[in-house]
């Protein structure tokens, strides 16, 4: 195992946990959302449509940190699936923080502005480091095709 192979488990893995933990805002009781959101944005309201936007994202982050550390497990079989998650995070993360600072004047730039926007750069970094570390590892897919298919379970 090369060293960029041990420090991409490692990086799938930490963010994996990390993003994992994002089911309990997915599953905690409604009084609790309330006060994290009021905490967050104070005076907003919480009704269907902030609570239903609020446990889906974080139920989409819990799917993710699963996802990776599902990876992590096997970094050179799950390769191709791996480049079209971090690929779709790059973008996602891209169109986050270009979002944000084109954002109107008008728009609250408190210190949950800025969380959002370190976390899309976050996003970013986080990508550009899977995508550079997948790409020197020895040994990967070639033409889809895994270098040591067919060797049964030896």
């Amino acid at each position: 195992m090369c060293k960029a192979e041990v420090w991409l488990k490692l990086l799938l893995r930490v963010v994996g946990v990390s993003a994992a933990l994002a089911v309990v805002p997915a599953i905690m009781p409604h009084s609790w959302l309330v006060w994290c959101v009021d905490k967050a944005e104070p005076g907003t309201r919480v009704h269907l449509l902030i609570a239903y936007l609020a446990r889906l994202l974080s139920a989409y982050y819990a799917l993710l940190g699963v996802l990776l550390l599902v990876f992590a497990g096997d970094v050179r079989r799950y390769a191709p699936a791996i480049r079209t998650v971090v690929i779709w995070c790059l973008l996602a993360a891209t169109f986050l923080v270009s979002s944000l600072l084109f954002a109107p004047p008008s728009l609250n730039r408190g210190w949950f502005f800025w969380f959002i926007c370190s976390d899309g750069c976050f996003g970013i970094i986080f990508s550009l480091c899977i995508l550079l570390l997948q790409r020197s590892i020895k040994g990967r897919y070639i033409d889809g095709v895994y270098p040591d298919a067919g060797r049964g379970w030896e």
